[in-house]
């Protein structure tokens, strides 16, 4: 039977631990096994034999990282997201609505993840310009003008299409509640829920609410974003390329969350 192999604690273990263990267990360079290790999100084997498994927890007990092996198949992938942008807390509930009419109310217990991080996206817009003749071409017509006397102009202006490309970073937040997915998002969100302390800023409208969300539901296993939002950390270093590192750490802590309870 195929094994999985996943940090088991809510805390995910530094990087070049990680890749201390990787490089141990798989035989790879430290190169290699450094990148492996920002990528894993605490996910360090899937797919693999019974040897395979106990020679990397064999690796990460010596290091002192604590994992778990599950069945290959427990790597199921989350449910869909559910977007959602309006959020009311009283007392033990908090109801969600978004956009179709979707709403969905639950207790502080039934939340089990809060996972939060910064991605910076980027985009192509198309400009359209005017451009005329620069002022060599224009200092070499006018010199063929002088010296033949042909009438030929100065040249003439012309529209130029520019595929100019731009980034910025908006904030994402996965509640994972029972057997479903509620992702809301910094730039598509009613802050309403703060009352007097929402602020014009989106981005540290989020940083509030995810305060809010976390001492709301403190049973639940929050990832590295949050934590270092709730701590009021650099968010520069943190490596979430994209969304798919959020959902697989997401994921991660799904599993380490059942293992918890169990």
């Amino acid at each position: 039977m195929p094994f999985l192999v996943i940090t088991s604690g809510e805390e995910l273990p530094q990087q070049q631990l990680l890749a201390r263990a990787l490089a141990a267990a798989g035989g790879l360079d430290l190169p290699t096994a450094a990148m492996t290790a920002r990528r894993c999100w605490g996910i360090l084997g899937g797919g693999m034999s019974g040897e395979a498994a106990a020679a990397l927890e064999a690796v990460c007990a010596g290091l002192g990282i604590a994992v778990a092996r599950l069945p290959a198949e427990a790597l199921t992938p989350l449910p869909q997201p559910s977007p959602v942008n309006r959020l009311l807390l009283e007392g033990d509930r908090a109801a969600f609505s978004g956009p179709g009419g979707f709403s969905a109310a639950v207790s502080a217990a039934e939340i089990s993840v809060l996972a939060a991080a910064p991605v910076k996206e980027e985009f192509f817009r198309t400009t359209k310009t005017t451009e005329g003749p620069s002022a060599q071409e224009k200092a070499i017509r006018f010199g063929i003008m002088a010296v033949t006397g042909l009438p030929i102009g100065l040249g003439k202006s012309k529209e130029v299409l520019k595929q100019v490309r731009s980034s910025e970073t908006s904030f994402y937040m996965d509640i994972l509640t029972g057997g479903s997915r509620l992702r809301l998002a910094s730039d598509d969100f009613d802050f309403s829920v703060l009352g007097a302390k929402k602020t014009f800023s989106s981005q540290v409208n989020f940083r509030l609410l995810a305060a809010e969300l976390a001492a709301f539901s403190p049973g639940a296993f929050r990832n590295t974003g949050l934590k270092a939002l709730l701590a009021g950390r650099p968010l520069a270093a943190l490596p979430y390329d994209s969304l798919a590192d959020l959902e697989k750490e997401t994921l991660r802590l799904s599993l380490a969350k059942g293992l918890a309870g169990a």
